[in-house]
């Protein structure tokens, strides 16, 4: 990565850096405590309508203040469409970067309007109607006939609504124009052979919605005819991908004008472009069949290098990319994909990134990814046949990017992650930008009705899986400049149901996610110079994908072992089979450069490349590295003859064989057993862990582990002398822990994240490495010893502030054993005070649990804080100092999702979401403090009578 940023103003001790170097462990203290934008939360900022400046520096301060160190500008449907990228717009950009500048914050271009690159809001086409999208289709005329009609094109913009038809399309319809043919063959019946007849096509009848093809004579007995016809969408607002004046056009439209407007930032603040799903629409039609379920976007320029490339034997391949499962025609099928896909990455992405790099800005974005949501290659966009966009050679487009990015969708540990932090170490980088969003709604919801019931406790649970599966930063989907209207529910066009939730809409937004932020950002750069223990190499099926399709049983196995290999707590990696070509064994482990694996899993893999590759996977197996392979094994070669089959037949007594994943087991059998050679985890069976560490960048080992319910986990050192610091991600402080015990059991409660570096060699320097704590005062010594809880049922009101959207300055007797929405306030979900008044002899430490909340809480008596959560376990210890004799008002300050304020009244939601505390808190007092008055009550505070219900002013 490049230099870092500014930070907002340097800590005292920075200043201190500067007079004296610090070694890399104490620069990654400095680092830990004061993270860069790089490592802090970002966000995409929606743009509904034109900001004015107050509103612009507004918002940019509200990111800043909570945390969000870096954005990106993203117009939405909302925003008119003709607006985009008008002078009023770019002005409104710079005055956005300029106030970014001013924080030391860092933006991103995002590099067209709504999403999917490739129209810039369809600038790049107007006045340019023959750089529109254009799609090969195919027509099948049986023996016999003469001709043969194509109709019925439907375009997968339909299933996002009018909306997104609108966006795509002028006039919200599709209409194709200009049919031409482009092959026209002949297909044998019984022997598959095809030959190219040029005259066969007497003419070709084209309308808006379909044509007729004519022959020139009937297909001859015992044959097929097949003719590609291509037509450009006259009405789409994209480019054709695949041509290189279209992609150079959509530049000048859609990147220089951000060029002319903010080129001074460049570099700076504003330091990447970011691509966005960047691939024309996928179509289908009435009588399409074969292997390749979408038409093909299709140029002149793509035909010469088909030509280029096979020659007299184009009409072989044509063919065998739609028919055919002989290891001949797949081996066709697969070099095809290999060939579009490294001529589109090329002719798009290898543009962006070019007009990127000359203007000082790195790149970014990431493609469509089947997996993202889920764990299985095929979980998303089923319905589309992604190898048209670039072949979903993932680790291919990673070499146009400088910054890895991958989206994830969803509350949920799954693929994307893991696979973007995979492709970045590929090219010799690690971490990954993941962009975050929810479209699945709870049970009872409607489809892209969004999250607005998404709670803080859940974003934080998802952020810190995803850190632990190789995310750097995360990308919120997003931070909303208006929340919207309630009149309609219309997906996409009403902002409110845009992808939702506007996370500044949320009430606990403003006061509780600063924290997580912050402890985001800290276990980012906690994990930034870990190379991850990691010891099985899974094999990306990339050419299995080509020649079997995106739904093959690839795409299932794929996700079963990675999702068992997650849950076993096993490191891995997705490799590409290009790794295999530098790949060197040392000690019965395959090395990828620096990655060190001691098992390679084989996912359903039916195609590799040639023969070699087997070759390299016998001298794997035969050198001690574990082979497995789970399901069909390889029958096809892409290159050379095909004899994959019986190659394999000789392997496979190396190999490790599986009709299905193995158990957990097995799985963790592949696990190195380092605890003689370096420190590691381990997580006992049945513990709820989840881990990542490894060496670090000085001469330390690094592990952070978190769980969402209770656990532990065991750290295993070899014989010592070893140093243990624990540091703290919610304070930025570091504490030194005693290395007793072999291992070491670490205990974990609910939603606990621990962050461990372990190193040989002498204490710290006093005052260079940061504050530490003896392990005496780690443990706790000298806390009191609480009494039995006391449940506090009753004397609570509830108080609604002044400025609250509903229900303003009200107050009302509340019971705290179910949520509000079930006391007579459905559709409220703002924030709101549970008051009560405890009485109290003596002031002592007190302990206040709440069991059940739905919402972030701040905890005050007698107007002093106390205490913020926002997740479990929701405990607070209020010192004897904030407590006086006699009445003392206790305030419970919850702040619960928006969801029951935006979903009121639109029948999305089967029924209100809770708010509020959902069961009595709990009252414990400090027996060492209330030891010294005997004459003290048993329970100490507002038992029995000496209760109260009246609150305090």
């Amino acid at each position: 990565m490049a230099a870092r940023p500014a930070r907002d103003s340097p800590p005292p001790e920075e200043l201190f850096e500067e007079l004296t170097p610090l070694s890399a462990h104490e620069t990654a203290l400095r680092r830990f405590r004061n993270p860069d934008p790089w490592h802090a939360p970002a966000a995409y900022w929606f743009w509904h309508r034109l900001p004015d400046k107050d509103t612009i520096r507004a918002q940019v301060r509200q990111m800043h203040d909570a945390g969000i160190r870096s954005f990106q500008v993203q117009a939405r449907l909302s925003y008119p469409i003709e607006d985009y990228l008008d002078d009023d717009y770019l002005a409104a950009c710079r005055a956005a970067v300029g106030t970014a500048a001013e924080l030391g914050m860092v933006v991103g271009i995002y590099d067209d309007y709504n999403w999917q690159t490739g129209h810039a809001a369809g600038r790049a086409v107007t006045g340019h109607d023959e750089l529109r999208e254009r799609h090969l289709f195919w027509v099948r005329i049986p023996a016999g006939a003469a001709d043969g009609s194509l109709s019925g094109i439907r375009s997968a913009t339909e299933n996002l609504g009018p909306a997104a038809m609108d966006w795509h399309y002028e006039g919200g319809v599709v209409a194709w124009a200009d049919w031409r043919v482009e092959y026209a063959l002949v297909v044998d019946g019984e022997q598959g052979a095809a030959a190219e007849r040029p005259g066969l096509v007497d003419r070709v009848d084209g309308a808006a919605d379909g044509c007729r093809v004519r022959l020139a004579e009937p297909v001859p007995a015992g044959a097929e005819a097949i003719v590609f016809v291509s037509a450009r969408c006259a009405t789409s607002r994209l480019v054709n991908p695949v041509d290189p004046v279209a992609v150079d056009r959509f530049i000048e439209a859609g990147y220089q004008p951000f060029a002319d407007a903010l080129g001074d930032f460049f570099g700076s603040t504003v330091a990447y472009m970011f691509f966005d799903q960047p691939h024309a629409v996928y179509y289908d039609w009435a009588q399409r069949t074969g292997d390749l379920r979408s038409a093909m976007p299709f140029h002149e320029s793509l035909a010469v290098s088909i030509r280029e490339r096979w020659g007299g034997r184009t009409p072989q391949v044509l063919a065998a990319v739609l028919d055919g499962d002989d290891p001949e025609r797949l081996s066709l099928r697969a070099q095809f994909y290999e060939h579009f896909s490294g001529y589109a990455m090329e002719t798009f992405l290898g543009k962006l990134r070019a007009w990127s790099h000359a203007h000082g800005l790195r790149q970014s974005g990431h493609e469509v990814l089947g997996h993202v949501g889920g764990w299985a290659l095929d979980t998303a966009f089923a319905n589309w046949d992604l190898r048209v966009n670039f072949g979903l050679d993932h680790f291919g487009v990673d070499g146009y990017r400088d910054l890895t990015a991958v989206d994830a969708q969803d509350a949920l540990v799954q693929l994307s992650p893991v696979f973007g932090d995979s492709v970045a170490r590929h090219h010799g980088r690690g971490g990954t930008m993941v962009e975050q969003y929810f479209v699945t709604p709870p049970d009872g919801g409607t489809p892209w009705s969004g999250h607005w019931g998404l709670t803080l406790q859940e974003l934080r649970t998802t952020a810190i899986n995803h850190h632990l599966q190789g995310m750097r930063q995360m990308i919120f989907h997003g931070f909303y400049q208006t929340h919207g209207h309630g009149d309609d529910h219309e997906s996409l066009r009403n902002p409110r149901f845009d992808f939702p939730p506007g996370i500044n809409f949320e009430p606990w937004f403003t006061d509780h996610h600063p924290r997580f932020a912050l402890e985001s950002a800290r276990l980012s750069e906690f994990l930034e110079p870990v190379s991850p223990q990691s010891d099985v190499a899974v094999l990306y099926p990339l050419r299995t994908v080509w020649t079997a399709g995106q739904l093959g049983e690839q795409a299932s196995a794929m996700g079963e072992w990675a999702r068992a290999l997650t849950e076993a707590r096993v490191g891995f990696h997705l490799v590409d089979e290009r790794d295999l070509d530098a790949a060197a064994v040392e000690e019965g482990a395959v090395c990828f450069g620096d990655r060190r694996y001691r098992a390679l899993v084989l996912p359903a893999v039916t195609t590799l490349r040639s023969a070699a590759s087997l070759r390299r996977l016998r001298r794997l197996a035969e050198s001690g590295v574990r082979l497995l392979a789970g399901g069909a094994t390889p029958t096809v070669y892409q290159e050379g003859p095909q004899t994959a089959a019986e190659d394999w037949a000789e392997i496979a007594p190396a190999a490790e064989v599986f009709a299905a994943v193995p158990e957990e087991a097995v799985l963790r059998g592949l696990v190195a057993r380092r605890g003689r050679a370096e420190p590691t985890l381990r997580v006992p069976t049945g513990s709820a862990v989840r881990w990542r560490g490894g060496p670090d960048a000085a001469d330390g080992f690094r592990f952070a582990c978190f769980t969402e319910t209770e656990g532990t986990v065991e750290l295993v050192l070899p014989d010592g002398p070893w140093h243990i610091e624990e540091w703290e991600a919610a304070d930025g402080s570091v504490r030194a822990l005693e290395a007793a015990g072999d291992p070491i059991t670490l205990r974990l409660e609910q939603n606990a994240l621990r962050l461990l570096r372990v190193y040989r060699g002498a204490e710290p320097a006093p005052g260079r490495a940061d504050v530490t704590e003896d392990a005496g005062a780690a443990a706790g010594h000298g806390t009191p010893e609480w009494s039995a809880p006391e449940a506090l049922e009753s004397g609570w009101l509830l108080e609604v502030p002044e400025d609250a959207y509903e229900e303003a300055g009200t107050r009302r007797d509340i019971a705290v054993t179910c949520g509000w929405e079930r006391q007579g306030l459905p559709a409220f979900a703002g924030t709101a005070d549970y008051v009560r008044r405890i009485e109290l002899d003596t002031p002592v430490p007190l302990e206040l649990t709440l069991p059940a909340v739905a919402g972030a809480v701040i905890v005050s008596v007698n107007g002093v804080r106390a205490g913020a959560r926002a997740w479990a376990p929701y405990r607070v210890t209020i010192p004897a100092d904030a407590l006086r004799p006699g009445g003392n008002e206790l305030r419970v300050r919850v702040a619960p999702s928006a969801a029951n304020r935006y979903y009121a009244g639109t029948g999305l939601r089967a029924a209100p979401e809770p708010c509020g505390l959902l069961a009595p808190p709990l009252l414990r007092h400090a027996r060492a403090a209330a030891a010294a008055n005997p004459g003290a009550p048993p329970g100490g505070f507002g038992s029995g009578p000496r209760s109260s219900s009246t609150p305090e002013g």
